[in-house]
């Protein structure tokens, strides 16, 4: 991914991901223009600023060849509101390499406590001969795992975008879903701040002070940090409540972000933007400055 920027839209960010020729960019096109298409396959990634009822999406359709399943799926599925997974239904091969691929692409997307996410499974080609049945293709993809995860809203319709079948009830289902999160969406942090391991401040975002003393207030957070690691293991990503806020830290990269948000369902946002940092300074180590770093931060808060 050579900008990471990208992830960052006006719209609602939601990722569309599936194998090869399951008929993902066939969708957008359906969506964008109300009629079935045969696009060329998608390399890299596709993105689209589309309105889908009174909702402004942020689509990224991802190419399914295995080279980007491996690399840049990951990135795009954990800065997303919601997914669509498209599946081609007469294919069980395919099917069960989908399989595999989604549940590598979403298992850290949907850990933990924080994850209010959305997932619609579009099983497209319903309209062949040699499709598969709701009951085969819930077998398949292991369906049953979406149980464990109390907080996920998600949906399994048997569409054929050629036709097209089921797709208006779909999408109707995933925008309503996505409504209920569109206010936690652009609900922007109390404040954001990134340390190094040392607890050298490298960017502090606090456009309404709440931080009054900078180097008390990272070393408090250190501390509160360090001790959750020794009472329940260390963890990608942790939350501190510290009355009246929640803070979201995460470590990684060498370096610390933790990020302060008025109450917990505002979590899922923060875990976003903190994913998003961490995935810049990656991208950026050897040429970081501040002045970059800045500018980034101010472009994913504002």
């Amino acid at each position: 991914m050579e900008n990471i920027q990208n992830l960052k839209k006006d719209g609602i960010p939601i990722t569309i991901i599936g194998l090869p020729y399951a008929g993902k960019t066939t969708l957008v096109n359906w969506i964008k223009e109300g009629r079935f298409t045969r696009p060329k396959p998608t390399i890299g990634v596709n993105f689209e600023e589309i309105k889908i009822g009174n909702v402004n999406f942020s689509v990224f359709d991802i190419s399914g060849q295995t080279s980007f399943r491996s690399t840049i799926w990951k990135s795009y599925v954990m800065t997303s509101v919601g997914i669509i997974f498209v599946i081609d239904s007469a294919d069980r091969e395919q099917l069960e390499e989908a399989s595999k691929w989604f549940w590598v692409m979403v298992d850290e997307w949907l850990e933990g406590n924080y994850t209010d996410k959305v997932i619609l499974f579009l099983a497209n080609k319903s309209d062949l001969k040699r499709a598969l049945n709701l009951d085969e293709i819930i077998e398949i993809l292991n369906l049953t795992k979406m149980s464990q995860h109390q907080s996920l809203s998600f949906q399994f319709f048997k569409t054929s975008i050629r036709e097209p079948k089921n797709i208006d009830y779909a999408l109707k289902w995933f925008v309503s879903k996505v409504k209920n999160l569109i206010d936690i969406q652009k609900t922007n942090p109390r404040a954001l701040l990134i340390t190094d391991i040392d607890g050298n401040i490298l960017n502090l975002y606090d456009p309404e002070n709440i931080v009054e003393d900078s180097n008390m207030f990272v070393g408090y957070l250190n501390a509160l940090s360090g001790f959750t690691n020794e009472l329940l293991g260390h963890d990608r990503f942790k939350v501190i409540k510290v009355d009246p806020y929640y803070y979201l830290i995460s470590e990684e990269n060498k370096h610390v972000v933790s990020i302060a948000v008025d109450d917990e369902q505002a979590l899922p946002e923060a875990r976003r933007l903190s994913f998003l940092v961490n995935e810049f300074i990656s991208k950026n180590q050897k040429n970081l400055t501040k002045d970059k770093l800045v500018k980034f931060v101010n472009s994913i808060v504002e």
